[in-house]
Formats: structure tokens, C-alpha cells, sequence
């Protein structure tokens, strides 16, 4: 997938664990959905997450709707990531 560089402002061609190699490198992943989604509770909406790494097998997941930055953020390890991590359903990732 076509993934925006905005530190080297270029474009570079990554696939899913590409990507994943990024987070483990210390590159933040900036996932834009391509529709809202909201938790199970339906206590938050949001439409763009924001991955990190801690370590090379614990990561974070921010979130934002419509540019603003949410207070809620969730951990995750390596396996989460796995079942979590879609940046094939995004119209657009970027890394920051």
C-alpha cells in the first residue's frame, strides 16, 4: 500500500508487516478510516488511530475524530496487533 513518509515528505510503497517494522523502528503510524468507528460500549467514536511502539512487542493506539486528539488510548502486544492493526481499511496512512 502507498503509505505518505510526512518527516522525508515521500511516498513508499509497504505492506502490513513493512508497516509493522516501522512501529518496532520507533515511526509513529497515522491510520485515516475510511468510515467512524465506535467501541462496543458505545462510549467513543473516532476515525483515525494513531499507533506507537513502547517496546518491539508492546504498542499504543491513540485515537482522534476528525483531527481532534481523544483522551482515551489502549495498549497492545504483538499478538493484539495482529487482530487489531488494519491499515489495509484505511483510505490513507501516514508516518509521522
Amino acid at each position: 500500500m502507498k503509505v505518505y513518509d510526512t518527516v522525508n515528505k515521500t511516498t513508499v510503497e509497504l505492506d502490513e508487516q513493512g508497516l509493522i517494522d516501522t512501529l518496532i523502528a520507533g515511526r509513529q503510524v497515522d491510520v485515516f478510516l475510511k468510515a467512524e468507528k465506535t467501541d462496543p460500549d458505545g462510549y467513543m467514536t473516532w476515525n483515525e488511530e494513531h499507533w506507537t511502539s513502547v517496546s518491539d512487542k508492546k504498542f499504543v493506539r491513540y485515537y482522534s475524530i476528525n483531527g481532534r486528539l481523544l483522551g482515551e488510548y489502549t495498549g497492545h502486544n504483538i499478538y493484539d496487533l495482529k487482530n487489531e492493526f488494519k491499515p489495509y481499511e484505511a483510505v490513507k496512512v501516514e508516518l509521522s
